[in-house]
């Protein structure tokens, strides 16, 4: 595996495992304007921007600022905090980057406040990361290059982008890496991506080979 000067991480479904929270964040969010979702529409979920969801799930465009404000309420609760889990590979992985002197990041589509405090509950101390991006730092969604760009730009970074990595799950996080110019690195875990026509990895401990 390549070595990098900077690694920018997502956060839902690379560092952590957030399915369960986001579940019921979207299902109480949902429920709040109206909508009742089944088990096979959270994943989905997940994986796209929540504007274009919201919209395919037919949901009313009148409901849109009540239903950011109760994702929001939701994300910022202690029970979404509760519910996320930390992958085995991510705590020794970020150590021995750290060690290696590699500089670190997270980009996200969540929130940088409940970011941190997932941190704090899994003694991953704040500082081990240079930078954080997230939903308010930079609006447009992945795949736009917009957070990558934030990220890099919050932190003055004036190296070569072949010498930044952005580690995510999703194809729109590869393709967010690819606009952005840094390198794309698909965390694949399940082998739901054989195709894809990205760097692929099964386990972040492959960071580190």
């Amino acid at each position: 595996m390549d070595k990098y000067q900077l690694y920018l991480f997502d956060f839902d479904g690379t560092l952590f495992d957030t399915l369960t929270c986001s579940k019921w964040v979207f299902r109480s969010a949902y429920k709040q304007i109206g909508i009742e979702l089944k088990e096979e529409d959270v994943l989905s979920l997940t994986r796209e921007p929540i504007s274009h969801s919201f919209k395919r799930l037919g949901a009313s465009v009148d409901l849109w600022d009540t239903f950011i404000f109760y994702i929001d309420k939701y994300v910022m609760s202690q029970e979404s905090v509760n519910l996320t889990e930390i992958y085995d590979d991510t705590y020794d992985t970020i150590i021995d980057l750290r060690m290696q002197e590699a500089d670190l990041g997270i980009v996200t589509s969540n929130n940088v406040i409940h970011v941190r405090e997932v941190l704090k509950k899994f003694d991953l101390q704040n500082d081990f990361f240079s930078v954080f991006v997230g939903v308010k730092e930079a609006p447009n969604p992945k795949p736009s290059p917009e957070p990558i760009l934030k990220a890099l730009e919050m932190i003055n970074y004036q190296g070569d982008k072949k010498d930044v990595c952005y580690i995510g799950d999703s194809l729109n996080d590869c393709k967010a890496a690819i606009n952005a110019g840094v390198v794309p690195i698909l965390l694949d875990r399940n082998d739901e991506y054989k195709d894809a026509p990205y760097q692929r990895i099964n386990s972040l401990k492959e960071l580190l080979d």
